[in-house]
């Protein structure tokens, strides 16, 4: 499992089912269906579409994908049931094996003759602003005031934020696909047998956090008479604030809630640059101490996120900040390398005067539906969407899972969620929870991590999401439960528009510059004082100009 994936239940409360499923006909749908107009298909009593109306997409189909049966991505129980219960085809026109043939497939239909499909999902900024700007995709904001369902409705009004990232004047020219929000959000793991051996306390603040990596470092706490190990992992290749091996907590415990490479709302109303901000030069000036002393990886700056966590596979580093879901894959390996390791999730510390920060993807991990502008069945989308979220709200088709003998199978009269207890055992659950328009289950942002706060706090498990955390690895739940409690140290970036025009012509060389100037400064090639240069050359050499931008966007959005 690369994210949490089991978030299927309701926000918060029973007041947004007693709102959201109150005001609908038990799944969603709106009492008063509009009556068909031109171009759009009708629907019998039983909420059918008779005839069928196609719906064309594509998509990725990679390594984690598992069909059962003879099944494919063409050919499937999914596709069955969307037929057979809504009256949608749904065709697949092409599919490649990774995102990066995907987009490029979709940006050469903007030059060529090539049909984009009805629907289909894009997760490149600036492939989104160049499909907004082609004339090639659909408006869709009177489609949703029109056919959304009330539970639809409040998902997106409750982050609605969201939307900014697809808005053109008062033109909505896509849909965010929402994920978990917070599902890679970091907790700091650590070599809880070294703590053990050492006789050390988890830190809780920056101070401590600089004595356990010293001991790490300097007492051999993996016993092999050897100066072989040090404190703690983190990637800086792509930046400081990262899904995986993540550093942006030193910086927030310096900051409060600036975090290098984001921008948040400053106390004048405006947007700011995370990485020009108070405190930054202190996390930095930290941060090249830690470094003289052997306490961070030497590889740093050239580790991408995943490649960081090696060395604490392999028993190098004790401490790495990673989602609550990484002591699973991919920091399970360590008990590859060292079968007695033990592993354990704490809260993240915090600075002396209890400033915390955190990175904090987006709710929609940069996922957005776009249309085809002559897509003519969008009542036939929402109604799907409606359904596909049955899921999440525990109700309709999908309250137990989406698919008996896929990826659940009742036992005894109870849905089980263990492949290999099934009736008929399989090695793998059939992922059948992905083969649906979106990829993955669309979510109700930030309801994963208190679905595990519940359960680790010894609620009795009702839904389906519950139910499948439950039999989770218990130190999964006690970190997704962690997540949970470290909530309010989140520090999303507040831009999420697409790119400006001078952030695409000068974007990435000032983003290298910072990287670099970063690194040389933690591996001391640099003094800290060229951090006040960098600031400098950053708002000189474009830095400025994007403010200016960001916040016309920011200003016009409000």
């Amino acid at each position: 499992m690369k994210y949490g994936k089991w978030a299927i239940v309701l926000l918060g409360t029973s007041l947004l089912l007693t709102s959201a499923v109150g005001c609908s006909s038990g799944d969603g749908k709106k009492k008063d269906q509009p009556a068909a107009t031109s171009g759009q298909a009708a629907t019998n009593a039983e909420g059918k579409f008779d005839p069928p109306v196609t719906i064309t997409t594509a998509r990725v189909v990679g390594s984690d994908y598992v069909f059962i049966n003879g099944e494919t991505i063409n050919d499937n129980v999914h596709n069955k049931w969307a037929k057979d219960k809504l009256g949608i085809e749904i065709k697949d026109l092409w599919d490649t094996p990774d995102n990066s043939a995907y987009h490029t497939k979709i940006r050469l239909s903007l030059t060529s003759q090539d049909q984009l499909p009805d629907v289909f999902i894009v997760q490149d900024t600036n492939l989104i602003a160049d499909l907004i700007q082609s004339g090639k995709v659909r408006d869709i904001q009177e489609d949703f005031d029109k056919y959304a369902t009330d539970r639809i409705k409040k998902i997106y009004g409750d982050n609605s934020s969201a939307l900014n990232q697809v808005k053109s004047g008062q033109k909505l020219m896509g849909l965010p696909i929402f994920s978990a929000g917070d599902s890679t959000n970091p907790v700091l793991w650590i070599r809880q047998d070294w703590l053990d051996k050492l006789n050390l306390q988890a830190p809780k603040t920056i101070d401590e956090f600089e004595k356990v990596m010293d001991a790490f470092t300097n007492q051999d706490p993996d016993g092999n008479n050897k100066k072989d190990t040090f404190g703690f992992s983190f990637s800086a290749r792509n930046g400081f604030a990262n899904w995986m091996s993540d550093a942006s907590f030193i910086f927030g415990a310096y900051t409060g809630k600036a975090l290098p490479g984001t921008y948040q709302k400053g106390e004048d109303g405006t947007l700011q640059y995370g990485s020009i901000q108070p405190g930054i030069k202190d996390a930095l000036g930290k941060l090249n101490q830690w470094y003289s002393k052997g306490y961070l990886d030497p590889e740093l700056a050239a580790l991408d996120e995943v490649k960081a966590t090696e060395s604490f596979i392999q028993g190098k580093s004790g401490m790495i900040a990673a989602p609550y879901w990484a002591n699973g894959w991919p920091l399970g390996d360590v008990k590859s390398t060292n079968p007695n390791a033990v592993v354990r999730a704490y809260e993240l510390p915090k600075g002396l005067d209890g400033k915390t920060a955190r990175y904090n993807g987006s709710v929609n991990e940069g996922k957005v539906m776009m249309f085809n502008k002559d897509f003519k069945h969008m009542d036939a989308f929402f109604l799907y969407l409606d359904k596909i979220y049955d899921s999440q709200f525990s109700t309709g088709d999908f309250k137990d899972g989406f698919f008996e003998g896929y990826d659940y199978a009742t036992v005894n009269g109870a849905p089980e969620y263990d492949p290999a207890k099934f009736p008929t055992p399989l090695e793998k659950a059939a992922t059948s929870s992905k083969y649906n328009l979106f990829w993955n289950v669309p979510k109700i942002p930030y309801q994963e991590s208190k679905d595990y706060y519940d359960v680790f706090k010894g609620m009795q498990p009702v839904t389906a999401a519950q139910k499948a955390i439950a039999i989770a690895d218990k130190e999964q739940i006690r970190a997704g439960a962690l997540n949970y409690q470290m909530k309010d140290s989140n520090a999303p970036s507040d831009f999420n528009g697409a790119p400006t025009e001078t952030m695409r012509s000068k974007g990435d060389n000032l983003k290298t510059m910072e990287l670099e100037t970063f690194a040389k400064i933690i591996y001391g090639n640099l003094s800290l004082d060229k951090y006040d240069s960098f600031v400098t050359d950053w708002k000189s050499k474009g830095g400025d100009q994007i403010l200016k931008e960001i916040n016309a966007w920011y200003q016009s959005i409000q």
